[in-house]
């Protein structure tokens, strides 16, 4: 097949049937789609070459989608210019939904170099410090700078939600769960110690963390085309979770279930991306905190068609395109394999066609747009 079908010239979004075959109340002539993130080495030619819109750089808008920052008229103007590019993108390429997340300003201790991405070398990539972060005891504890959840956090939430086409949902979420931001503030070596010799310390921050989250969830209600969080909280690696997982069972899960517990009272859903091996938590996800999905699977730890044997008739399986298979099948053999996962997966609903994880500046953008491709045929 030489020519895509998307960017899509008519897309007819429905997001009430995303959430109702999420639910597993229909199954669906073919399964929606979902993406985590995209990056914008991606995103930028399909804008530009596909749609004929002109790019704005994230740089000019003066931190529009987080932080403590109050926006100029100015810079708010350059701000719904981006975001009239991120709703067009979503709806051409054949979501239901705009999805975007945003951080509370918490600052940790990340590294910061150039992509090593052919191509995108002109834009870094970050990580965290994973010995010590700012917080390493108590008395750093009270003077960490906690910021407070305000209307402004809110601007890029309120001008999606003015300006989506009919049809669409918003899906958002607080960039970084509890767990997340805990192990960024103090540290993942120190996160470790810390559990040991003292885990009040441990709870009082991931309790101070949550309860901002919490009010940040509280906030995004306010918004009649918010539909759904999909919160990325990074539990596992390729064996294991993190931290054992009577801490995270003790620390971190109960918050996640304030948070599902919230959005179920308001008609929401609540569906959790975590990477790495979670088998030790899974059925607490589902039955104690009560996800209605999980996103974020890899073939080398659990494939999305044996997740859904394991769990597709509790909840709905999000994703799950490995993207190892994304980034070195050739279009060919990709098409074959997405085909695959959705004949697999689709029977009986609950499962949305996207990648395992997200995608990142090194999938080739031909197989980025295979892979959407074939799941809308």
């Amino acid at each position: 097949m030489n020519e895509f079908v998307v960017p899509l010239e008519d897309p007819k979004p429905n997001v009430g049937r995303f959430l109702d075959a999420m639910d597993g109340k229909v199954e669906p002539d073919r399964p929606p789609t979902i993406e985590y993130l995209v990056d914008d080495s991606l995103m930028r030619p399909i804008l530009e070459e596909r749609m004929g819109r002109p790019w704005i750089e994230r740089a000019e808008l003066a931190d529009q989608t987080g932080g403590q920052m109050d926006l100029s008229h100015e810079s708010r103007d350059t701000a719904r210019n981006w975001l009239d590019n991120l709703i067009e993108f979503w709806y051409r390429m054949g979501y239901d939904f705009v999805r975007i997340e945003a951080s509370l300003a918490l600052p940790a201790a990340p590294h910061v170099a150039p992509d090593p991405a052919k191509g995108n070398e002109d834009h870094d990539r970050a990580w965290q410090e994973l010995h010590e972060g700012p917080i390493k005891d108590w008395d750093d504890f009270e003077k960490y700078p906690w910021p407070e959840v305000r209307d402004s956090d809110f601007f890029s939430h309120q001008t999606i939600c003015e300006r989506l086409p009919d049809g669409m949902g918003l899906i958002s979420c607080h960039a970084g769960g509890v767990y997340e931001h805990t192990s960024r503030l103090l540290g993942y070596e120190n996160l470790c110690y810390k559990l040991a010799d003292d885990p009040d310390f441990v709870r009082a921050v991931a309790d101070r963390i949550g309860e901002l989250v919490l009010e940040y969830n509280r906030r995004l209600l306010q918004f009649d085309r918010f539909v759904a969080i999909l919160q990325g909280d990074d539990y596992g690696f390729n064996t294991q979770t993190l931290i054992p997982p009577a801490a995270l069972r003790t620390v971190f899960l109960p918050w996640h279930k304030r948070y599902a517990a919230l959005m179920h009272e308001h008609g929401r859903r609540y569906y959790l991306h975590s990477c790495g091996e979670v088998s030790a938590i899974m059925d607490d996800l589902i039955d104690d905190v009560g996800i209605d999905g999980k996103h974020s699977f890899q073939d080398n730890i659990l494939p999305i068609t044996e997740a859904k044997k394991l769990y597709g008739d509790r909840i709905a399986l999000l994703g799950g395109i490995d993207v190892h298979k994304l980034t070195t099948l050739g279009p060919d053999d990709l098409r074959r394999h997405v085909r695959e996962m959705i004949d697999a997966c689709a029977p009986g609903g609950r499962f949305a066609v996207g990648s395992g994880n997200s995608i990142p500046s090194y999938i080739p953008l031909e197989n980025y747009l295979t892979m959407v491709d074939e799941a809308l045929r």
